[in-house]
């Protein structure tokens, strides 16, 4: 079980076993009930905000560590404005991506997605807008919004996407539910640039990514701002990006080759 999951359940029976101890002996003092009620909407504020802690369903945030590839993942797009510029930064380089896209911009571009798919890249769902409160609606809503999403890449594509990461990257219960509803895994990250805030600058996001180039890494990137406000300064840090990889001998490669190995009998088995 996840550590999130444990400390989750240990969280819950700690809740649980002062309302027991409530009802049998009596009120505990306010002090404590306030304190522990605010620990516990702590634990699960950080479960929802932390999606690598797993706290409320499974959540991929890397690849195997033996794997000597990296994937870097692309959120917010496709735009035309700055997509193909990060398809041309990966021709370059021979390195292949998956990008998490929105469905609305997909719709508005599909000239920009296909372009995604005909150069070899994996194609993720980001949810069909960028809705900033996702993990609030209902595990049913979310359900739905996913397969909106789908529909939308495979009427383009003719490829149904395999993978979804939520918009703000929180996962809730209810974002769990949901993606458990469509059949999609929840792929987070283990290493971002922060590079969705406008103030991030190219060499913060070297920084903070460089350092994380490790085998079997997930790299959360954007192709494009949520509303292209902005360019998202990973764009200009790309070409780097790639250098550092190709000088740690590290592979860039889509989130279904990090991820999925053959099975017993040849076929496709997710690891």
């Amino acid at each position: 079980m996840p550590p999130g999951r444990v400390v989750l359940w240990v969280a819950s029976i700690g809740a649980l076993a002062l309302c027991a101890r409530s009802l049998l002996l009596g009120p505990v003092p306010q002090i404590v009930a306030l304190a522990a009620f605010i620990l516990y909407m702590g634990i699960a504020v950080a479960g929802v905000l932390v999606p690598q802690l797993e706290m409320f369903g499974d959540v991929i945030s890397r690849g195997e560590r033996d794997l000597r590839a990296v994937a870097l993942t692309f959120d917010d797009g496709p735009s035309p404005l700055t997509t193909p510029r990060v398809l041309d930064a990966l021709r370059v380089a021979g390195a292949k991506a998956t990008f998490f896209v929105l469905g609305v911009k997909a719709e508005a571009h599909p000239d920009v997605l296909r372009a995604i798919v005909e150069a070899g890249h994996a194609v993720g769902v980001h949810g069909y807008t960028h809705d900033r409160l996702y993990s609030l609606q209902t595990p049913r809503a979310i359900a739905d919004d996913i397969a909106k999403t789908v529909a939308v890449v495979e009427r383009v594509t003719s490829l149904k996407p395999r993978w979804f990461r939520p918009p703000v990257g929180q996962v809730s219960p209810r974002t769990a539910a949901g993606a458990r509803r469509a059949g999609l895994p929840i792929v987070a990250w283990s290493a971002r640039a922060l590079d969705g805030l406008k103030s991030t600058t190219q060499e913060r996001v070297l920084s903070r990514l460089v350092p994380r180039l490790v085998p079997g890494a997930i790299v959360l990137l954007h192709d494009a701002s949520e509303n292209e406000d902005f360019e998202p300064a990973s764009i200009a840090a790309l070409p780097a990006l790639l250098a550092a990889l190709a000088e740690r001998g590290l592979a860039s490669v889509t989130l279904d080759e990090l991820l999925v190995e053959p099975g017993p009998d040849g076929a496709p088995a997710a690891v």
